[in-house]
């Protein structure tokens, strides 16, 4: 093949940031949607851009003329177009930082700019606190409180980072340590391994290894990489988050895995526990009244130790699940391998960069045997939503394909949005296999009014799926205010599922609530919310989760055999 699925990625991002740039810039509108337009063209465009470029037939793509093949072109050769390097010249580094606001837009922040000289998320915080904005236009004391909580809102998420991305920084430091220390056990702990939605920390847990040995090839990988008072290497990876590295004897490996896994308060239940017992469970090993330590290779060793059975890692949150294990009476979880596919899947007839096809042979290579596809509907303009005719010749493409026993089996969908008044956008007269029902607008309305817009959603009943029921996205917004109790209430009684949505940026429905659903019987839709092939393989972090909320597999729609409705 002539070119790279990341020269065409790389093509569009310079693209969207030209767009981005020349907006906030002044420059002529045109010129803006042009640079919009051609970056989705390029995102959608076959891989082979470099071939196209070496023969000059960039401009065969729709909406790429001579001036952005031209730019296109210069980064297949040098990487990077000289008008982006030239927009960045004029345009402050730090002005798109703005944009991460809520209801901060690039015209917003260009008033920002040229009319306070505004251009950093500092800058901006001063002005509020100033009260400067409430000299402009369109800038009220509503609005620069909400500018000014947004803000605050950043910087208290600035030292987390995404289950997912704790999660790589997390295998790359253990993958170093197997690496140097093949004969050491070496473990994954701490929030990730809680699959905790985010994370502030990584934690790796490394016993038969001697502690001079870690230092050097820990050196190589973490920023700040240093010996601490226990035997241990504290640093920082790449990605900003802060990464610790606890050393134990082999005997005590179990014990120290529990103790560097287990939530603050799960862990003063064992410590409760152990006391009981005459023993003391401290700092990652348990020793007996005379001193003594226990050895508990295992995990299985320490609960054993304690009375219990082993715990799953997701459940150590002390929310029941000792006294469930006490009892006997812990869940046999959802697992990985209970997924048998997943609906809440986009393709290229909206804002996927995947066709259909393509999205079904990357679902059939992970072994699922169905594929739920959901594009946008109507309402949803800026994500180019599928009208009737659209939808109902997409949905014929899908029953083709099932007619000629292709893999996996493709479920016809929509994720139709919840309207103001919680009707559904959906189109008369098209045979649908399920629905998503999501919110993508009018975030702001009161409780009062966002909770009967979502009950009248989930009212629908048995074929409708509420998606990501909070809006939320982790790190950037907080959910809008909803009673989800009436909400959950309503899909129980209607027969309505809700979603996981598993994109690690979301991971909505909280786990806290997914518990909650289960509780009141109402079926969990565990939704990668997938935008290209490799966006599938998210459903691992919805599986965590739903976990994490105590579900089992006749908890979850897509652990079950189709059909799931009568």
């Amino acid at each position: 093949m002539g070119g790279t699925s990341d020269t065409r990625r790389r093509a569009a991002a310079a693209l969207e940031e030209l767009a981005l740039l020349a907006e906030l810039a002044g420059e002529n509108p045109f010129k803006v949607r042009a640079y919009a337009n051609a970056a989705r063209a390029i995102a959608r465009a076959p891989d082979e851009i470099e071939a196209l470029a070496a023969r000059g037939e960039l401009t065969t793509l729709p909406g790429i003329g001579k001036g952005i093949a031209a730019i296109v072109a210069e980064v297949v050769g040098s990487g990077e177009p000289a008008q982006l390097a030239e927009l960045r010249s004029r345009v402050p580094a730090g002005l798109p930082e703005l944009l991460a606001l809520p209801g901060l837009g690039p015209k917003r922040a260009r008033t920002l700019w040229q009319a306070l000289g505004i251009a950093s998320l500092g800058e901006l915080e001063y002005a509020c606190r100033e009260n400067r904005l409430l000299s402009l236009t369109g800038f009220g004391p509503a609005t620069q409180s909400s500018i000014l909580g947004a803000i605050e809102f950043r910087r208290r998420a600035s030292a987390s980072r995404h289950l997912s991305d704790g999660w790589q920084a997390s295998e790359e430091v253990a993958a170093v340590l197997r690496g140097a220390a093949p004969d050491a056990r070496v473990a994954v702990a701490g929030e990730v391994r809680r699959y905790c939605e985010i994370v502030n920390e990584a934690v790796v847990v490394c016993a038969g290894a001697p502690p001079a040995a870690l230092m050097p090839v820990l050196a190589g990988l973490l920023q700040d990489a240093a010996t601490d008072a226990s035997g241990g290497v504290a640093g920082r990876h790449a990605c900003g988050l802060p990464v610790r590295v606890v050393t134990a004897a082999r005997d005590s490996f179990g014990a120290a895995l529990v103790w560097y896994t287990g939530s603050a308060r799960h862990l003063e239940r064992l410590a409760e526990r152990a006391a009981s017992s005459g023993m003391t469970f401290a700092a990652g090993a348990l020793t007996e009244a005379a001193g003594n330590a226990v050895a508990c290779a295992e995990e299985t060793d320490l609960y054993g130790r304690l009375g219990l059975p082993w715990i799953p890692p997701e459940l150590r949150e002390a929310e029941g699940e000792i006294e469930a294990a006490a009892a006997g009476a812990l869940p046999r979880l959802v697992a990985a391998g209970d997924v048998l596919g997943a609906v809440h899947v986009h393709t290229t007839d909206s804002d996927g960069a995947a066709s259909l096809d393509a999205m079904a042979a990357a679902a059939a290579a992970l072994g699922w045997s169905l594929l739920g596809v959901a594009d946008h509907s109507q309402a949803a303009a800026y994500a180019h939503g599928l009208d009737a005719a659209r939808l109902r010749a997409q949905g014929e493409a899908i029953a083709a394909h099932n007619a000629r026993g292709g893999k996996p089996l493709i479920l016809r969908g929509t994720e139709a949005d919840v309207l103001p008044d919680g009707t559904l956008d959906l189109p008369e007269g098209v045979e649908l296999d399920f629905v998503v029902a999501s919110v993508h607008s009018s975030f702001r309305q009161s409780v009062e009014a966002q909770t009967a817009r979502l009950v009248r959603a989930v009212s629908r009943g048995p074929g409708t799926i509420l998606g990501h029921p909070t809006g939320r996205l982790l790190l950037a917004r907080d959910g809008y205010r909803v009673d989800l109790e009436a909400v959950l209430q309503a899909a129980a009684a209607s027969g309505a599922a809700v979603e996981i949505n598993a994109h690690p940026f979301r991971l909505d429905l909280d786990w806290r609530w997914v518990r909650r659903a289960v509780a009141l019987g109402v079926p969990i839709s565990i939704g990668p919310d997938a935008h290209d092939p490799a966006g599938l393989a998210d459903v691992r972090w919805g599986v965590g989760i739903a976990r994490k909320g105590w579900a089992t597999a006749t908890d979850v729609l897509n652990a079950r055999a189709w059909p799931w409705w009568p």
